[in-house]
C-alpha cells in the first residue's frame, strides 16, 4: 500500500510539475537540493534521486527504496541597454534606455524521483526521475514604432519573448557489479516547449521614392508557440576503490526534439496620408500597384496571418566526471568537470506551414504582401563549454549538516550571435550554500540557496554572421544575475 501511494504521488507530481515548469527563467546549474548546495559537484556521490541526472551508476549503491520531491524557486534578473544599429542606422529599438523584463517573476520548477531495491537483491536499483535541466524565460519591451513611420499604431508591449524549456522523464536501471563498481542506464524522454515573439524587418518592396527612410523597412513580429518530444540516453558508472574515495562519470547523448505548433505573423505597414492621397487621386492613373500602394500607406495597417510551424530543437551531448572524498567522519569534499557540446545546438530553423490568408486581417492581400512573410531563422553557432564544480559538506551534529559549493560555468555564446533569445551574458559564477535536517532514519529535508553572477557583455553593431541577409545578434549592454532557492523532501523506505 505504501509503494502504491508513493507511485500515485510521483505520477501526480509528473503531471503537475510538467505544467508548472513549462512557464519557467537554458541549462540550469543542477538538479536536487543537495547537489545544488554542493555547486553541482555530485557525480562522485549520486546516492539519491538527483543521481538519475548526474550519474545513474551511483544509484546502484542505494540501500533502500527512495522517494524525493523537490521544488525550486528561480529569480532571473536580466537587463539590457539596447544599442541596435547597423552602419549608424537605428531601427526603432529603445536605444540608450535600460530595459528590464515586463514582469518581475519568480519561476517555480521542480523534480521528483522514485527508486526501488528489489527484496532479496542488493545489486539492482530501478525507478524513474522527472527533472528539468534546460530553461530560459525573458519577456521584454525593446522596440517601438516611431511616429514618423506610423503614428496610428504601436506594437504589443511584450515584443521580445523567449520561453524555452525542456523537462526530462527518465526511467533508469542500475546494477552493482561489486562493492566497488556500479553502472546505470537511463532513457530520457524529453518534452520541449518553445514560445518566442521576435521583432524583425523586411525590405519595402515598392522601390524609390516609396522606400526612403523611415519607410525602407517594414517591422514585423513573428510568434511561435508549440511543443514536442525527443529521446536521449544517460549512461554512468561509479567506482569506489576504498571506503573514502568514489569516482563517477556519465555521458548524456544529444537529443532532437521535433516541435510543432501555432504561429502568428504580423507586418506593421506605414502610415502616410500624403502618399495615400496621391495614389488615390483619380487623375493619377496607370501606376503599377496603385490601389495596393494606397492601401499599404493609408491606414497604418497591422496585417495578421495565422499559420502553423515546425522546428527541430537539438539538445547537446554532455560528458561529466567527478570525485568525492570522505576526508573524515564529518567532512566530505567533491569536485566535478562537465563538457557540454553546445556546437551541436546550431539553430532554430523554423518552417512555416499552412498560412491562413483567407482568415487574415486582409483576405484580399496581394502576392507582394504575401511575399513579405518570412520564416525566422535563429542562428546560434555556439562553442563547446566547460563547467567546473567544487563542494564541501560538513556534519554539524546528529540533526544538521552544512554544505557549500561553487561552480564556474563558461558561456558558449559568441558576440556574433548573441541576442535576447538566450540571455547568457558571460562566464557565470555560482555561489551556493545549503543544509540538511535529519528528522529520522526515513525522512530528511534539504535546502539550498544559490546566487549566480555573470557580469556584463557589450555587443557591437548588428552582424549578419552567416551571410543570409538577416542580423544574428543584438547590440547593447547586457547584464544578468539570478537568485534561487531549492527545497527537498527525502523519504527512504
Amino acid at each position: 500500500m505504501r509503494i502504491s501511494r508513493l507511485t500515485t504521488l510521483s505520477l501526480m507530481v509528473v503531471v503537475l510539475l510538467s505544467g508548472v515548469v513549462m512557464a519557467g527563467g537554458w541549462q540550469y546549474s543542477g538538479v536536487g537540493a543537495r547537489a545544488k548546495a554542493l555547486g553541482g559537484a555530485y557525480r562522485g556521490l549520486s546516492d539519491d534521486g538527483a543521481g538519475a541526472y548526474y550519474n545513474p551508476g551511483g544509484l546502484a549503491f542505494l540501500t533502500t527504496n527512495y522517494f524525493n520531491l523537490t521544488a525550486e524557486f528561480a529569480g532571473p534578473r536580466p537587463e539590457v541597454t539596447p544599442n541596435f544599429n547597423s552602419n549608424g542606422y537605428e531601427f526603432g529599438y529603445l536605444n540608450g534606455q535600460t530595459r528590464y523584463p515586463v514582469k518581475d517573476n519568480v519561476y517555480l520548477m521542480g523534480n521528483t524521483a522514485l527508486f526501488f531495491k528489489p527484496k532479496g537483491s542488493d545489486k539492482i536499483t530501478f525507478g524513474a526521475a522527472l527533472y528539468q535541466m534546460y530553461d530560459h524565460n525573458a519577456t521584454m519591451n525593446l522596440f517601438q514604432i516611431s511616429d514618423a513611420y506610423n503614428s496610428k499604431r504601436q506594437v504589443m508591449e511584450e515584443n521580445h519573448r523567449s520561453n524555452v524549456d525542456v523537462v526530462t522523464f527518465q526511467p533508469t536501471i542500475s546494477y552493482k557489479f561489486s562493492d566497488k563498481l556500479g553502472v546505470g542506464v537511463g532513457i530520457q524522454i524529453n518534452r520541449g516547449d518553445l514560445w518566442i515573439d521576435q521583432v524583425g524587418f523586411v525590405d519595402n518592396p515598392y522601390g524609390y521614392p516609396l522606400n526612403v527612410r523611415p519607410y525602407d523597412k517594414f517591422p514585423t513580429i513573428t510568434s511561435i508557440d508549440g511543443f514536442g518530444y525527443g529521446i536521449g540516453a544517460n549512461i554512468g558508472f561509479q567506482y569506489k576503490p576504498n571506503e573514502k574515495v568514489s569516482f563517477g562519470a556519465n555521458f548524456i547523448s544529444s537529443s532532437k526534439i521535433k516541435i510543432d505548433g501555432e504561429s502568428v505573423e504580423r507586418i506593421y505597414f506605414p502610415f502616410n496620408q500624403g502618399i495615400a492621397n496621391l495614389y488615390n487621386d483619380p487623375q493619377v492613373n496607370g501606376i503599377p500597384n496603385q490601389a495596393e500602394i494606397r492601401d499599404t500607406y493609408s491606414n497604418g495597417n497591422e496585417w495578421i496571418v495565422l499559420s502553423n510551424f515546425d522546428v527541430d530543437m537539438k539538445l547537446p551531448s554532455e560528458f561529466g566526471a567527478g570525485v568525492a572524498i570522505q576526508a573524515n567522519e564529518q567532512t566530505l569534499v567533491s569536485a566535478d568537470i562537465t563538457y557540454t557540446m553546445w556546437s551541436q545546438f546550431d539553430d532554430f530553423a523554423v518552417v512555416i506551414t499552412e498560412r491562413d490568408f483567407l482568415g487574415s486581417t486582409n483576405p484580399q492581400a496581394s502576392d507582394i504582401w504575401k511575399s513579405l512573410l518570412q520564416a525566422p531563422l535563429y542562428r546560434f553557432n555556439w562553442d563547446d563549454a566547460i563547467r567546473l564544480s567544487l563542494g564541501l559538506e560538513r556534519v554539524v551534529n546528529e540533526r544538521w549538516t552544512a554544505r557549500f559549493g561553487y561552480m564556474y560555468d563558461g558561456s558558449p555564446i559568441p558576440d556574433e550571435t548573441f541576442n535576447q533569445v538566450f540571455i547568457d551574458t558571460g562566464n557565470k559564477h555560482h555561489l551556493n550554500i545549503g543544509a540538511r535536517f535529519f528528522l529520522n532514519e526515513r525522512i530528511t529535508f534539504d535546502g539550498a540557496f544559490e546566487a549566480v553572477f555573470a557580469g556584463s557583455r557589450e555587443v557591437g553593431e548588428a552582424t549578419d554572421a552567416d551571410g543570409n541577409g538577416t542580423w544574428d545578434n543584438f547590440g547593447g549592454e547586457w547584464k544578468t544575475k539570478s537568485f534561487n532557492s531549492t527545497w527537498a523532501l527525502n523519504y527512504r523506505f
